[in-house]
């Protein structure tokens, strides 16, 4: 019976751990605030070391509705050059499984799995990010193709 409870207990505490910080989202939304919205024309524009093309509004598409879904971030005030952890704080506002969860939505999006070459730790910006998922999408079309 007291095992049980005890259970119960911890993993209150663990989901606590687990869970996004909240406190920490908003005032990182309180700080993108200041910037400009933009729509994801405008803001897909900023990447400018990714090619235009169909593949590429599929995949700004995709992340610009997706990054939200993680974070809880307002994406449309979100830069090219924000860095994921001093900036974003990603690791702490997102649900632990975040680099999971992205693995997966991108392979149900585009039939591609990258969840042998996705590590978060290596990419410093949201454009690292950006460039790392466009580059999954371009070996994938020169795989096809070639």
């Amino acid at each position: 019976m007291w095992q049980s409870a005890i259970n119960y207990f911890r993993s209150l505490r663990t989901y606590r751990d687990l869970s996004p910080d909240a406190g920490l989202r908003r005032r990182i939304n309180v700080q993108l605030s200041r910037r400009p919205s933009l729509t994801l024309e405008d803001w897909s524009s900023l990447f400018s070391n990714v090619a235009d093309g169909e593949v590429s509004n599929r995949l700004f598409a995709f992340i610009y509705a997706q990054l939200p879904v993680y974070s809880g971030l307002e994406v449309s005030q979100i830069r090219p050059g924000d860095r994921l952890i001093e900036d974003l704080q990603l690791p702490l506002v997102c649900w632990f499984d975040w680099p999971n969860q992205l693995c997966c939505d991108f392979y149900e999006t585009f039939h591609i799995d990258i969840s042998e070459e996705f590590d978060e730790s290596l990419l410093e910006t949201v454009g690292d990010l950006v460039w790392f998922l466009h580059q999954q999408l371009e070996s994938q079309d020169s795989i096809a193709s070639g």
